[in-house]
């Protein structure tokens, strides 16, 4: 019984998808080139994880009553009632706060900065959550919610950021950007029926029975993005802001390739596959994640990079069987 309940909160919380959330910070900790201890690292992890429950938890709650009307939506905690309204906004109010009290016990000395960066993401998040499914390109505000948790983790370590930890914070903003922005992909069937209206359906891609129609308008706007998150990522391989060998140059445009393979995959799908759509947009995700550690590997070195690339596939993986009991569930 306690174990059901823990994974029905798992559920709620979307921990699967955390990890990658909590590395934000991490990374940008990592491109200060400081020497810091393992400790601090995880405690930037800990509190990106809060910053995640706090973002999906409470958008589980506004969205409630949109994903009552999806068949396909049906398991989700609070469309079941396996938990309470009330518990879930239990579960918002206690990430904040500890994001707060941690804050004060891991990073004293940057505690009125880093707060002040918090309450900034916070806030983003927060809109994003209440005005997502309606108010135009709201995905920005997402995305500079994970902008801002990412520079929390380059201020943990030093007022004075580098340059090189603000390309990496503005290439987690364009990560959430697009993966947010092809993530509404997979819920146009049933987003328009309470009102709302994501970036897909603004940018008229359309379901018709079971044909998938991806307008052109929306192919070329995240063609747009994407190029735009490609040139920040090879941006300091060009300026010289990190110390790097070619092979890492090598490495990151292969990973580059494979997730603009994904992304041509389930903008030129013409059928609606919920699950096979979720699985090339996780993909693309997982890939172009990969390619940051090996940005940071002269920073980092060999072992800490091998554990951010394996990392984020191990977490998805144990979680998702921790909580469905497979690897591929209908999410």
């Amino acid at each position: 019984m306690y174990w059901t309940k823990i994974q029905t909160y798992l559920r709620l919380t979307r921990i699967h998808s955390a990890v990658l959330t909590a590395l934000a910070p991490v990374c940008t900790a990592a491109a200060m080139g400081h020497t810091l201890p393992l400790s601090h690292y995880l405690e930037l992890f800990l509190i990106g994880i809060l910053f995640h429950v706090y973002l999906f938890v409470l958008n589980e709650v506004q969205d409630v009553s949109i994903d009552k009307q999806s068949k396909s939506l049906a398991g989700k905690p609070l469309v079941d009632g396996s938990i309470t309204l009330k518990n879930a906004k239990i579960v918002v109010f206690s990430s904040v706060a500890l994001i707060f009290i941690l804050t004060f016990s891991f990073f004293f000395e940057q505690a009125l900065i880093l707060i002040a960066i918090g309450l900034v993401a916070l806030v983003f998040g927060g809109l994003y959550d209440f005005l997502g499914k309606r108010f135009p390109h709201a995905d920005y505000f997402i995305a500079l919610m994970l902008f801002f948790v990412a520079l929390y983790g380059g201020f943990s370590v030093s007022t004075d950021i580098s340059l090189f930890a603000y390309v990496i914070a503005f290439l987690a903003l364009f990560q959430m950007l697009i993966n947010n922005i092809i993530a509404g992909l997979k819920d146009v069937d049933h987003d328009y029926l309470d009102g709302g209206l994501s970036t897909p359906l603004r940018l008229g891609v359309q379901i018709k029975g079971s044909q998938f129609f991806i307008s052109k308008r929306f192919m070329a706007y995240v063609a747009l993005l994407k190029t735009v998150h490609i040139s920040l990522m090879f941006l300091p391989f060009m300026v010289g802001w990190m110390p790097y060998e070619d092979w890492q140059l090598y490495m990151v445009v292969l990973l580059v390739f494979v997730s603009v393979f994904f992304m041509v995959r389930f903008l030129t799908m013409k059928v609606f596959e919920r699950k096979k759509l979720m699985r090339a947009i996780g993909f693309h995700e997982m890939f172009a994640f990969m390619a940051i550690p090996f940005l940071l590997l002269g920073f980092i070195g060999y072992v800490a990079m091998f554990i951010l690339v394996v990392l984020p596939v191990v977490w998805l993986g144990v979680f998702l069987v921790i909580m469905y009991g497979k690897l591929m569930p209908a999410i």
